[in-house]
C-alpha cells in the first residue's frame, strides 16, 4: 500500500517539516516519492482549471524550489519524481495522483494559529473528499510567531501507535481489506476504537434497549474477531468500546493514549453518514494528530 505516495508542497513554511515524514515511510515500504507542486493559475477562482497565459516561469520558479527541497533531504532510500502543473491545486492534485497511480496522497494541513488560516485548508478538504484513494492529512500545531514558524508536531514517530476507528458498517467491511494490507507493512500498537452512537427509536423503550444491548454485543464481537486478523502484524491490539459523539470523541481519545496517527474510512464524495464521511473530515479538520482517510 505504501510503495508510491504522492506528497504535495505548497512552500509554506513548515513544508521541509513535512518532508521528514518520508524516511520513515520509506522505513515501512515506500519505494518511490511523487513530489508534486501546483502553481494556481487562478487563486481567486471559485471554480474551473484555467491556466494562466504565462505560466511558464512560476513553473520554473517552482521546479527550481523542488530540486532545492530534494537536496536539502540528502541520501534517500527512494526514488524522488519531481512533478510542477499549473491550474486549479485541488483538481491537478486528484488528476496527478491518477496518472501517477500512487498509493495515498499525503498533504499538510495549516493547523491553528497560522496566520488565522482555517483548521483544514480548501484545498486539503476538496482533495479529502473527492479522492478515490487513501489521503493522508497531517496537521501543522504551529509553534512561534509569525515570523518564525515551526511545524511542532510533524511526523514525530508516525508509526509509533495507531488509533483505528471503525463504525463497522457495510463501507467499514470494504475497506477492511485495505486496512489490513496497511497493518501488515509496520509493527505497532494499535487501539481499535468503535464510537457508538445511540439514535432515536420508534419503538418503545424496551424494544430499543433490547436492539441496542443486541446491536452492541454484535458489534463487540466483530470488534474482537478484527483483533485477532490484525495481531499477527500488529502484536498488541487493544480493543476500546465507547458511546458518543464519533467527531468529538475520536481526537479527545486520540490525544488521551497520545496515538501517533489516526486511521477512519470514508467514502469516495459521500459527505454524509457516520465514520463514512462527515466524522472523517471532522476528525482530519480537529485532529492535530496525523489523519489517514482510507477509501475502498
Amino acid at each position: 500500500m505504501l510503495e508510491k505516495v504522492l506528497f504535495t508542497v505548497d512552500f509554506s513554511p513548515f513544508t521541509e517539516n513535512l518532508l521528514g515524514c518520508a524516511e520513515e515511510l520509506a522505513s515501512v515500504g515506500m519505494r518511490e516519492m511523487v513530489l508534486l507542486h501546483v502553481v494556481d493559475a487562478n487563486p481567486d477562482a471559485v471554480h474551473g482549471d484555467r491556466p494562466s497565459p504565462d505560466a511558464s516561469a512560476p513553473e520554473k520558479e517552482a521546479g527550481a524550489a523542488l530540486d532545492s527541497l530534494v537536496d536539502k533531504m540528502g541520501m534517500i532510500p527512494f526514488l524522488v519524481r519531481k512533478v510542477v502543473k499549473t491550474g486549479n491545486p485541488a483538481l491537478q492534485i486528484l488528476e496527478t495522483a491518477k496518472e501517477e497511480n500512487v498509493s495515498f496522497i499525503f498533504m499538510g494541513a495549516h493547523g491553528k494559529g497560522f496566520l488565522n488560516r482555517l483548521i483544514l485548508g480548501s484545498v486539503s478538504e476538496k482533495v479529502l473528499k473527492l479522492s478515490d484513494r487513501p489521503v493522508m492529512i497531517q496537521q501543522c500545531r504551529v509553534k512561534g510567531g509569525a515570523e518564525d514558524l515551526v511545524c511542532e508536531n510533524a511526523c514525530s514517530l508516525l508509526l509509533q501507535h495507531i488509533l483505528i476507528a471503525n463504525d463497522f458498517s457495510s463501507y467499514a467491511e470494504k475497506i477492511e481489506p485495505v486496512l489490513k494490507e496497511f497493518t501488515s507493512t509496520f509493527c505497532a500498537p494499535v487501539t481499535l476504537l468503535h464510537v457508538q452512537e445511540s439514535g432515536r427509536s420508534t419503538y418503545g423503550w424496551d424494544a430499543n434497549y433490547r436492539a441496542e444491548k443486541k446491536r452492541t454485543k454484535e458489534r463487540m464481537r466483530r470488534m474482537q474477531d478484527l483483533a485477532s486478523e490484525l495481531e499477527p502484524s500488529c502484536g498488541n491490539v487493544r480493543v476500546s468500546f465507547v458511546k458518543g459523539s464519533p467527531g468529538a470523541l475520536i481526537p479527545r481519545i486520540a490525544d488521551e493514549i497520545n496515538a501517533s496517527l489516526i486511521i477512519v474510512g470514508a467514502f469516495g464524495n459521500r459527505t454524509t453518514g457516520s465514520l463514512l464521511g462527515g466524522v472523517a473530515e471532522k476528525v482530519a479538520r480537529e485532529s492535530e494528530r496525523p489523519v489517514l482517510v482510507l477509501k475502498a
